[in-house]
């Protein structure tokens, strides 16, 4: 029998499974990730079928018959393909002429946003035009009686950007239901294949290169090569992983079939949509790419699917490696680098430019780096300040890059105050009860003046926290491991760290 795994057709024997299938071709399975089958029923009888898309030079539209069956025998929408947009108005498109046998007449009728209906222009039906309401009116288009058959369900966005001159390029049945009613979503490889079904096991996105920080954002929430889907609906599949986070607006586009945008403002910015629909251009949604293949896979994921990912460029993250580490990198890549003669062992801690689209226009990039033993190492305590831990590594970037970087605000005794201060509200949380112990990183919270200031002790404190606070204005959000490092920083210095897991 056979299969189409990923585009390529493959050759196997009846009963074969999707394991199998994996092990003849080589194909590395995580076993995390979700894989699709799309598996093709019977094709319906022109008679039953009961919605088209019309793809124009625009995008598609979808449109469903509202026609009984008996009836729909008497028209024939393939005579509109290869037609052009004869005008558009704020009420209609219309697309034509071409000849068709219409019983017209002059009647005005009322008609609804995205009603679908024939016209002509005179009583001459070899001027018949397929037209789209685009908004609710009455008018006479010298229609047949009782003109509307159809109505667009999806790609409404596309009658907004159709000028006179787009054209129609196809008009096909849309058996995409029907094969989604018979496909499989799953991580099981001792599933069956039949003959002529086509796995899918990835996506293809290009990002776009004009979305400098949004493709970065996307390459974030996918950095392993793998999406994890948090939500599904109608129109799209989304990820929020980086909810909250600040995404700049870059692009504005019509969101087709396929588009990535990042939300950018309200409670859900940082939030990644994968369209499955059309929609329109929107205020709030920056477009960072667009899946290019595999775009069936998102029409079956579930909440909390993985999804593997490709992507037509990589992160170019250079911070946490060594020097010698970053050379090799850069040169595979053809970029140049200025690492200002550091030894090859030190540990990058900075990069200029910071995103990787500017990077590969660039063709070049800047870094600092330090000695190894210039970067210390902290443990979180998660499980007793989630809320304080995630704004610090936030405002110093641990949230996205392995060393993140404090400078010495004041110093007095054996306590070191760090810039910057966290930003947002800080609510109490872990806050010390006998005593603070050497090495603690308090952040003052809301109950004193100062909030958000972050503090170290070289000595236990049975009194103040590490921030100089009362325990009641103090969270305590982890440790320093190798606290000896503070011993020689003055103000204006430099504490580099890093987050060390046991």
């Amino acid at each position: 029998m056979k299969i189409s795994l990923n585009g390529d057709e493959i050759e196997l024997e009846e009963g074969s499974t999707i394991g199998d299938l994996f092990l003849m071709t080589d194909y590395s399975y995580d076993g995390k990730e979700v894989f699709a089958i799309i598996r093709t029923g019977e094709k319906k009888a022109k008679s039953k079928i009961r919605s088209y898309v019309i793809r124009t030079s625009k995008g598609d539209i979808k449109i469903e018959l509202t026609l009984p069956d008996e009836l729909l025998q008497s028209f024939d929408l393939q005579l509109f393909k290869n037609s052009s947009v004869e005008w558009t108005d704020k009420n209609s498109v219309a697309f034509g002429p071409t000849k068709m046998s219409l019983s017209v007449d002059k009647e005005e009728y009322d008609f609804n946003s995205y009603d679908v209906f024939f016209g002509s222009t005179g009583y001459l039906t070899n001027n018949s035009y397929l037209i789209i309401s685009k908004k609710r009116h009455k008018a006479s288009y010298r229609s047949p009686k009782n003109p509307v058959f159809a109505t667009v369900v999806s790609g409404k966005s596309v009658l907004g950007y159709l000028t006179v001159g787009d054209y129609i390029i196809d008009i096909s049945p849309d058996l995409e239901v029907e094969e989604l009613s018979n496909s499989i979503i799953s991580t099981d490889t001792k599933t069956s294949l039949k003959d002529g079904d086509k796995v899918l096991t990835y996506i293809n996105v290009r990002l776009n290169d004009e979305s400098v920080k949004g493709s970065e954002h996307f390459l974030f929430a996918a950095n392993d090569g793998f999406l994890s889907i948090k939500e599904t609906g109608h129109t799209y599949i989304a990820n929020d992983d980086l909810i909250g986070e600040d995404v700049s607006y870059e692009v504005k586009a019509p969101r087709k079939r396929g588009t990535i945008t990042a939300r950018t403002s309200g409670s859900s910015k940082g939030k990644i949509f994968l369209y499955k629909q059309d929609r329109g251009a929107s205020s709030d949604h920056s477009v960072i790419g667009l899946v290019d293949g595999g775009l069936r896979l998102i029409d079956l994921v579930r909440n909390g699917d993985l999804i593997k990912v490709n992507t037509n460029i990589q992160r170019i993250a250079l911070i946490g490696k060594s020097v010698k580490d970053t050379i090799d990198l850069c040169s595979k890549n053809d970029i140049s680098l200025d690492y200002k003669n550091f030894e090859k062992d030190y540990i990058v801690v900075r990069q200029d430019p910071l995103y990787s689209f500017e990077i590969l226009k660039k063709k070049s990039v800047e870094i600092e780096a330090v000695h190894k033993d210039k970067i210390a190492n902290i443990v979180f305590y998660y499980d007793k300040a989630p809320n304080t831990i995630r704004l610090f590594k936030k405002e110093l970037g641990l949230d996205k890059y392995p060393i993140g970087m404090l400078t010495v605000f004041f110093h007095y005794n054996k306590m070191w105050l760090f810039k910057p201060s966290l930003t947002g509200l800080i609510l109490p949380e872990n806050k010390p009860s006998e005593k603070v112990f050497k090495g603690e990183i308090g952040v003052t919270n809301q109950a004193a003046k100062r909030m958000g200031m972050i503090g170290i002790k070289l000595d236990d404190d049975e009194k103040y926290g590490p921030s100089g606070e009362t325990f009641q204005a103090t969270n305590i959000i982890g440790r320093m491991l190798d606290i000896d490092k503070l011993r020689d920083l003055k103000e204006n210095d430099l504490l580099y760290i890093r987050e060390y897991h046991e």
